[in-house]
């Protein structure tokens, strides 16, 4: 019986590798972006350590504590933000301020700066304003009591009333003497401008001098001055006025006097007999 047979094709013939087949060929272009990847790494590397090893961030995430705003504050609410975010409190001395007793008017460190936990924040509170007593300057002139506000941190002004008292003399204070007043503050000086009404002293045998000094104390004034060069009187005294004394004027009326002066010297004359 015969067979069949199947046919098999010859395989054909493997093609030959090329010599270094298989192995990855490094061309410059693929070097030189290696090199570049790892200095980009080498430098993220160096940063990583430089920020949290070397340089730790202040941030307080790393730690450290924001210090809050304090000033304006009172004591008790300054002590509760600090306790709130980790933070001491220590009060230094007060400080005379015009802010309400108690309330915080500085700190140290600052608002918004870092701290370590648990560290003090210095806080100065409020003592207030500064006080002191109005000086007794009644029966002073206006010039000196003046001098005396000012020497005492007071600034002054000056308020004229009609009153016995001489003449730019202080009858009262506002507020009264001894009274607490914040400084700097103010004070007014109540002045004698005289009574409305006063009687002419008497003026004759003073000199002009004593006699413009009195009338300007008791609020009258020195008016026309007439000279008198035949008295015997020494130069400058007063011989007259006018109204008289003891007449009742107006304060403020002007007083003529008569005051003696020197006698005028006589022109020399000729004495010579005629005709020489």
């Amino acid at each position: 019986m015969p067979q069949d047979f199947v046919v098999v094709p010859p395989e054909p013939p493997k093609p030959e590798q090329a010599p270094g087949a298989g192995r990855v060929s490094l061309r410059p272009r693929n070097v030189a972006a290696s090199m570049v990847g790892m200095a980009g790494l080498g430098l993220l590397v160096g940063y990583l350590i430089s920020v949290f090893v070397v340089f730790p961030s202040h941030d307080p995430a790393g730690g450290l504590r924001r210090v809050p705003e304090l000033v304006g504050l009172s004591e008790e609410e300054a002590r509760q933000n600090l306790e709130r975010v980790g933070l001491g409190y220590e009060v230094e001395a007060g400080l005379h301020h015009n802010a309400a007793i108690g309330t915080v008017v500085a700190q140290e460190p600052l608002g918004g700066q870092m701290a370590r936990p648990t560290s003090a924040v210095k806080v100065n509170v409020s003592l207030g304003p500064k006080l002191a007593p109005v000086p007794d300057v009644v029966g002073l002139s206006h010039s000196q009591a003046e001098i005396a506000l000012a020497s005492a941190g007071y600034q002054s002004e000056l308020v004229w009333v009609d009153a016995e008292a001489d003449v730019g003399e202080v009858v009262d204070t506002k507020p009264a003497p001894g009274t607490p007043v914040q400084l700097p503050g103010q004070v007014q000086l109540i002045v004698s401008a005289g009574p409305p009404t006063v009687a002419v002293p008497n003026l004759i045998t003073r000199s002009l001098a004593e006699a413009r000094a009195t009338l300007e104390r008791i609020g009258l004034r020195l008016g026309t001055v007439r000279q008198d060069s035949e008295s015997l009187a020494a130069p400058g005294t007063v011989l007259g006025q006018n109204p008289r004394a003891g007449r009742v004027v107006e304060r403020a009326t002007r007083i003529a006097v008569t005051v003696a002066i020197a006698p005028a010297e006589q022109e020399p004359t000729d004495t010579l007999p005629a005709g020489q």
